[in-house]
């Protein structure tokens, strides 16, 4: 295989011929030429044959949202590739309507052909070929073809990458540290299913929360209020909550203060957290009839339950909260996250808009359904002046306002003016449509615990199983899942239907195993990490430009964002990229929006690809790391060192008349082969044109800066931040022992070269 080029030149070069692009054989439906023994399931035949030639062109016309048929009251409907699970939808739709028959003869035939009474008259002719395809249909549907590897899910050909590599990739992404040596010996032992084992393992470790808690937080964007000690506190109703009043006003210690603020700020992020964390069922994100409160919230919401340990941020007690009004308790009616006054306050209302950016934002979270997508059409405002209720009345409008309004309807118990304040006296406005869910109205008699009965439907619905799907496999491979190629006439159409069926397959098989094992979060997260999505990284043969485009999807190239990189940096480096007088990380504050990060505030999608200035702030990233961290590793005794184990500040290539020494070179190369494992995991043999390469680069900087000390161009003196002289992590001082101030070997400043080198590969900064 090929050896990539580092990061100069990586970075402007397409993810696709960084060899990131996997291959495979779609050994289900043989989509990619596969052999005569390759089985075509009837749903797959459906979804490329019946649908895309014949009902996602003609008979969606009439028979979808809003068309003349539903108009009508047709029986039968159809979804288009904007709803989600939309094929699944409609070819249970088409299974039952073939069921029917008139003189002997499917509907799905008598009706487009007018052998019987359709709106739509003769829109298929006896004997064409989109006659013969719902022919050949309704012959299979009669006993359905199942295939072994679900709907073209089983990826052939991808080269996967090997256990122990994906175990590495897991354990930095899930929990931001490298493997241990027992995780090591037993994936090489046990292989596929000791990792497995490892993956399950690493979900119980607080470090996987903090990465969960990022990708849900690109979710709910509630660390808006973590920006400054205080802006969440500041959102509570005192006369709700007298805590967030002169209670917090008398916490005088900022970092008491600072975690009070987060503690609050993060309340949905850490429901979600701890429903993951005690395998309960994933719908309790949204059904559950409590929050969650640390030692540190608890004070605020006027709870105190009792702790183990005072000081712990990481200790979640469960509580039913509730508010005094009138001298009266009012019990907080909770669902999950809908409830929380976070939530409530980042996706705010108006007295105009009703609820109804609150229910797209439900729509989009937790239905996967881009409300805005799925209703897009072409309005003439012009028309609505002949309606005296046009959202109600016009049905240009209404298509979309039968879905928002009664969603917003369960959030009418709360303020429209003071975002999280509960207040159950008021009535629904009579001009819009009832609050209810999915064709059914909310009884009066519910309003008064409205967002509860919607939440527990909502997570019955089959699209919190695929918005929950999408989340995590968003968050995982960095990765939108693919959209349903939209034109028949694209001449890549096929390629792209192979590819989304692929992944279709992946992804309904996700959702059947979630449900199957009580909707626990985990099972998507490990089969998503043991997926080909995640672990492909190249093909086992040369990919034509159609196979290519078939299988962009598969395998990852992505861009480690800022919370992933600092990890990664601590990880392998032992030191965190820090700014000195406060020990924040600075991809976490400085760097974080140059760096393509996100303040969940006005910036909220994540760039996924390297410009200039993300570019710019890697190699300052590395050389400020590899300038913090050499002297540092290089001031412990050899058995602590985490970079340079194998050699010292005395080991130099040459000797002082310049001959090589044999000895000591071997010793660089072994600890350049061990940097390249430990930066990269890259298990190189010695003679490896990569340790080599290094080498050079090592040997050249050591040549020319020892001629400089020499000859008194340079100082033998260390630059003063890349001197030993403090823990990089506390800035606490060394030991003056222990302390290192000058390089007149200058092997530090040569090591340095190495580790900025290495820290700027793009293996480093991509997963």
């Amino acid at each position: 295989m090929t050896r990539l080029p580092r990061f100069g030149r990586a970075a402007t070069t397409s993810l696709a011929s960084l060899g990131f692009i996997a291959g495979l054989a779609l050994g289900c439906n043989g989509a990619l030429g596969g052999d005569g023994d390759s089985c075509t399931s009837t749903r797959e035949y459906f979804a490329a044959e019946a649908w895309t030639k014949v009902m996602g062109k003609k008979c969606i016309t009439c028979h979808g949202p809003a068309g003349i048929a539903e108009e009508q009251n047709a029986e039968f409907r159809l979804l288009p590739s904007s709803y989600p699970g939309f094929m699944d939808a409609n070819y249970e739709a088409v299974k039952t309507n073939a069921s029917i028959s008139y003189d002997g003869l499917s509907a799905l035939l008598a009706k487009p052909t007018a052998k019987t009474m359709h709106g739509g008259g003769e829109v298929i002719k006896e004997g064409s070929e989109e006659y013969r395809i719902i022919a050949s249909l309704l012959e299979q549907l009669k006993d359905p073809v199942e295939c072994s590897d679900a709907d073209g899910a089983q990826l052939d050909g991808v080269v996967l990458s090997t256990p122990d590599e994906t175990l590495r990739k897991a354990a930095l992404h899930l929990v931001g540290r490298l493997p241990n040596a027992d995780e090591i010996s037993e994936v090489k032992a046990g292989g596929e299913d000791a990792l497995a084992e490892a993956v399950r393992g690493m979900l119980e470790e607080d470090g996987f929360y903090d990465r969960l808690g990022d990708i849900f937080n690109d979710l709910l964007l509630t660390d808006r209020y973590t920006v400054y000690t205080g802006f969440a506190i500041a959102l509570l109703n005192q006369d709700d909550y007298p805590n967030a009043g002169a209670w917090w006003d008398g916490v005088a210690d900022e970092d008491q203060r600072r975690r009070i603020n987060t503690a609050v700020a993060r309340e949905p992020v850490d429901l979600i957290a701890h429903v993951v964390r005690n395998d309960r069922p994933f719908t309790e994100i949204l059904t559950a009839d409590y929050t969650v409160v640390n030692p540190f919230s608890a004070p605020i919401y006027g709870v105190s339950p009792e702790f183990k340990d005072p000081t712990d941020y990481n200790e979640f007690k469960e509580v039913k909260l509730s508010i005094t009004r009138d001298g009266q308790k009012l019990a907080i009616p909770h669902a999950g996250v809908l409830s929380s006054p976070m939530f409530l306050n980042r996706f705010p209302t108006t007295p105009t808009n009703r609820n109804r950016h609150r229910a797209r934002m439900v729509y989009k979270m937790f239905l996967a359904t881009d409300i805005l997508r799925i209703g897009e059409r072409p309005i003439d405002p012009t028309q609505s002046l002949t309606y005296q209720n046009p959202t109600r009345d016009d049905t240009k409008c209404n298509f979309c306002h039968k879905q928002i309004d009664p969603i917003a309807g369960s959030f009418q118990n709360y303020n429209d003016y003071d975002m999280e304040q509960l207040d159950r006296d008021r009535e629904w406005y009579p001009e819009m449509f009832a609050p209810g869910f999915n064709g059914e109205d909310m009884p009066k008699s519910e309003f008064p615990n409205a967002l509860p009965w919607f939440a527990t439907r909502a997570a019955q619905d089959p699209r919190f199983v695929i918005a929950s799907v999408y989340t995590v496999f968003r968050g995982l491979t960095g990765q939108e899942p693919l959209a349903y190629p939209a034109d028949p006439d694209d001449p890549n159409y096929g390629a792209k239907l192979a590819a989304w069926q692929a992944q279709d397959g992946l992804l309904r098989k996700l959702g059947e195993d979630f449900v199957a094992d009580e909707y626990n979060l985990k099972t998507i997260i490990e089969q998503v990490i043991l997926s080909p999505y995640y672990r492909g990284i190249t093909a086992e043969t040369e990919l034509s430009e159609t196979e290519a485009l078939k299988l962009a999807a598969v395998g990852t190239a992505r861009l480690s964002t800022p919370e992933l990189l600092a990890r990664k940096i601590e990880a392998v480096t032992g030191i965190r990229w820090i700014r000195g007088w406060d020990l924040a990380e600075q991809l976490k504050t400085d760097y974080k929006i140059l760096y393509g990060g996100i303040d969940s505030d006005s910036i909220t999608q994540r760039l996924t690809h390297l410009n200039g200035i993300m570019a710019s702030v890697a190699s300052r990233m590395a050389n400020e790391v590899a300038c913090g961290v050499t002297a540092f590793d290089f001031s412990r005794p050899a058995d602590q060192r985490t970079l340079f184990p194998k050699v010292t500040l005395d080991t130099t290539p040459l000797g002082p008349t310049g001959a090589e020494i044999p000895d000591t070179i071997a010793a660089i190369k072994e600890n350049i082969q061990y940097l390249h494992a430990r930066l990269l995991g890259e298990q190189l043999d010695i003679t490896d044109p990569e340790i080599e390469r290094t080498y050079q680069l090592f040997l050249e900087t050591w040549k020319e800066g020892a001629a400089n000390v020499t000859g008194g161009k340079e100082d033998a003196w260390l630059s003063w931040q890349c001197q030993a002289r403090v823990d990089p992590n506390t800035q606490q001082d060394l030991p003056e022992a222990q302390k290192i101030s000058d390089d007149p070997n200058y092997t530090v400043r040569a090591w340095m070269a190495v580790i900025t080198y290495l820290l700027s590969d793009y293996k480093f900064l991509f997963e």
